[in-house]
């Protein structure tokens, strides 16, 4: 019954979640959970995500639908009631943690009838006619909500107004530092495994994202051709043939698909491209990652999450033409510039503290 003290120190966590597509949120889920299940804590997730599985954690099945999106928003509405139906058999938790937007309006009013619903937003808040009616359609929806979670002050900026801002918390996105940390001995056991002889005594760059045009990947590829840089494309999706005829057949742009030991490729490259979109980044685990490595990064001016890439010791530039040579030659002396950074603002243990404070409160 919501409201009512929870006096146990366990908490029982639900996670409402369907996702099919690897991503910044999804990483976000499966450490999050792992991290509190770590620490005792009860964590099930109700629904389908990328790495849960792998992760050895537990979930149970539930029907839910596709992510919304302009494709599947239609039929998403229409399946609402039967989602919201399937909600009531779900078991009594201490609180129910959703992420997506989809969960968030049409699932968030549901759930609170039974525990305290916390709320995860990643990204910043979409322009146009659209995100003014999904804006009216989540503060409706944040009624029932106990807490929103943003990742960013960014984030938070967005949403506070519709929200209310005693519901706002800000908790950056973080990741477990000793995953990425570089060793000489794993740096160079990491390039002779991976890497091309012909590369291996050459600075690499290398980007690692879901390859879709609203991030532009487009701008790697040609600083990696215009400087005669060898770029390593790590990841899929549907931009990833235009990307590739770009690179005209170029040796030295390798495209490996989707990969599952992205740290040993971080350990094996001397520098990082981070191509975000303007709108959607919160605090991208991609240059988490690259800067807990201890690359240097090139990010782009006016993408979200560019912010991140100066504090970690990187370059932000308007365009590729700014990258040359020696800038590049400039970026690769200031290795490991970054580390201290992630590890101080953007350590795993912090983060899981910060979740779990929250809960605690919610749940009081």
């Amino acid at each position: 019954m919501r409201g009512r003290s929870i006096e146990v120190s366990t908490l029982s966590i639900g996670i409402v979640s369907a996702s099919d597509v690897a991503g910044g949120a999804e990483t976000h889920c499966v450490a999050l959970a792992s991290g509190l299940r770590r620490r005792g804590h009860e964590v099930v997730l109700y629904g389908r995500c990328p790495g849960w599985d792998e992760a050895g954690l537990p979930r149970q099945p539930v029907e839910l639908g596709p992510k919304w999106s302009r494709r599947t928003l239609a039929g998403g509405l229409l399946r609402v009631p039967m989602e919201r139906h399937a909600m009531r058999g779900l078991p009594q938790r201490s609180l129910f943690h959703l992420q997506f937007k989809r969960e968030q309006l049409a699932l968030t009013r549901s759930l609170s009838r039974r525990a305290p619903v916390v709320w995860t937003e990643h990204g910043r808040w979409m322009d146009g006619v659209v995100g003014r009616l999904l804006l009216h359609g989540y503060a409706r929806a944040s009624r029932h909500v106990a807490k929103v979670v943003c990742v960013s002050g960014a984030v938070a900026d967005d949403i506070r107004d519709a929200v209310g801002a005693d519901k706002v918390a800000v908790v950056p996105n973080a990741i477990d530092t000793a995953r990425y940390a570089v060793t000489p001995a794993r740096r160079a056991r990491a390039r002779e495994t991976l890497l091309p002889p012909r590369l291996r005594d050459r600075t690499v760059a290398v980007l690692a994202a879901r390859l879709h045009p609203d991030k532009r990947h487009d701008r790697a590829v040609i600083i990696a051709l215009a400087t005669g840089t060898p770029l390593i494309v790590i990841g899929d999706g549907p931009d990833r043939a235009r990307l590739q005829h770009l690179a005209d057949g170029r040796p030295d742009t390798l495209f490996v698909g989707h990969r599952d030991d992205v740290a040993e490729w971080l350990a094996a490259a001397d520098l990082y491209v981070y191509c975000g979109t303007q709108t959607a980044e919160g605090t991208p685990y991609a240059v988490l990652e690259a800067a807990a490595s201890g690359l240097p990064i090139v990010g782009f001016r006016g993408d979200s999450g560019s912010d991140l890439v100066e504090h970690c010791g990187g370059a932000v530039v308007s365009g590729p033409s700014e990258v040359t040579g020696d800038l590049i030659a400039a970026l690769v002396l200031r290795r490991g510039t970054g580390v201290g950074y992630v590890s101080r603002e953007h350590g795993l243990e912090a983060w899981v503290d910060a979740y779990e404070r929250i809960f605690r409160e919610c749940t009081a």
